[in-house]
């Protein structure tokens, strides 16, 4: 409590000499997660006399008019909800402020490391972490009474479930931001890191050994497993969950709300790991808040994103919307709700997808094989992966 008051007195302090002033926030946020910031802004006004002008705007929006109008004066002072791996291109505008000599040590220390290393760029901490997603093991629980204890077991039980009825378990498997949970965990990488911890976009390991044995066990849920017919996306797996015809699929918490909207009863959980111990490790994505570093209101703007991204603050947002917090004290607090505790015991191992503007160069290369892969029973996993790695370096 000491720690929280003497918090509350910096910002006070910072924002007494402001109160005159309206902070512009753009922000991506839509339904109850608007609903969140407007009482957050409205709270931060009571208290500091602050006004707080909300903006909504699309990602691509956002990022691209922030580009544009911040050297001019003419962009929000805090962008709210900007995704981790949207910040590279903004970072290197100059348009982000640095918020490491903001961040204080306790909020710091109470971060998860993977919500750290997402929004840090160039060894830079260029936002405030307040939230984490990723996909996991949704499971039907009138159709699975429990989840086996490894991958290869959860995927025999899969084939078990896989009747004139039912299947047992699906996803986007063309869709590199799923499919890269068995890339990974096999061994795979996108980049790799040099000597500071930085991203080294000349360092692609998304066709080395452990890949092409994460690229043999995607074939293998089509191919030799029978699990996932061809021509399955995200529409067609995800439409057999909602329809109680799919054991398990393997997606993100923004699809809870419309499964329980069709009365299934549901649980969430890590994909079991390896029979040799190893974690299933696939992508996570990191939102929080930046601030603008043409901003005229700099300290003002820092001490809103520290408001937004206190522990209450995280814990109220999880409660109100379900988002699972970055804040590992926060996690704790709401680990009560059985779906936020899946996800968050899921994304313990995941990895930031990385930030860097080279990942824009990854995506289609590493669609276009997965397809491949997906789709010809006869393709050679190594030459594939190898394929797309050099469209990627030649990018």
């Amino acid at each position: 409590m000491k720690k929280y008051l003497v918090f509350l007195g910096i910002v006070a302090l910072s924002l007494g000499m402001a109160s005159a002033q309206t902070l512009k926030v753009w922000t991506t946020w839509q339904d109850q997660t608007l609903d969140w910031l407007r009482s957050e802004a409205a709270s931060f006004t009571a208290a500091f006399g602050v006004d707080v002008e909300l903006v909504r705007l699309d990602v691509n929006e956002l990022k691209q008019q922030a580009l544009l109008a911040a050297p001019q004066g003419e962009a929000g002072d805090v962008f709210a909800g900007v995704p981790h791996d949207q910040i590279g291109e903004m970072a290197v505008g100059g348009v982000l402020l640095d918020m490491s000599s903001f961040a204080t040590a306790a909020y710091l220390s109470d971060l998860s490391e993977q919500a750290r290393l997402g929004y840090t760029f160039a060894g830079k901490l260029f936002g405030l972490p307040m939230y984490v997603e990723g996909p996991a093991l949704i499971v039907n629980d009138d159709l699975v009474a429990s989840v086996p204890a490894t991958y290869e077991q959860t995927m025999a039980l899969a084939q078990q479930l896989t009747t004139a009825d039912t299947f047992g378990f699906m996803f986007d498997i063309p869709n590199f931001y799923f499919s890269y949970g068995w890339l990974h965990t096999y061994g795979g990488y996108v980049f790799g890191r040099d000597a500071t911890g930085s991203l080294d976009a000349s360092d692609v390991g998304l066709a080395n050994e452990g890949a092409i044995k994460g690229g043999e066990a995607l074939a293998a849920l089509r191919y030799d497993l029978g699990l996932i017919p061809s021509g399955t996306n995200y529409d067609v797996a995800n439409g057999l969950f909602v329809d109680g015809a799919l054991a398990m699929i393997y997606t993100g918490p923004w699809a809870i709300s419309q499964y329980q909207d069709a009365g299934l009863n549901v649980s969430v959980h890590p994909v079991p790991p390896l029979a040799d111990g190893t974690p299933f490790s696939g992508f996570m994505g990191v939102q929080g808040v930046l601030v603008n570093s043409f901003s005229n209101l700099k300290v003002e703007a820092a001490n809103f994103a520290k408001w937004l991204s206190r522990k209450d603050a995280q814990v109220s947002m999880a409660k109100l919307s379900g988002r699972i917090p970055a804040s590992v004290s926060a996690l704790d607090e709401v680990m009560d709700d059985p779906i936020i505790a899946g996800f968050g015991a899921a994304l313990l191992n995941s990895e930031p997808m990385p930030n860097i503007p080279a990942m824009g160069s990854v995506w289609a290369p590493m669609g276009n094989a997965l397809t491949v892969l997906t789709e010809n029973a006869s393709a050679d996993v190594a030459a594939v992966l190898q394929q797309a790695v050099d469209e990627i370096q030649g990018q």
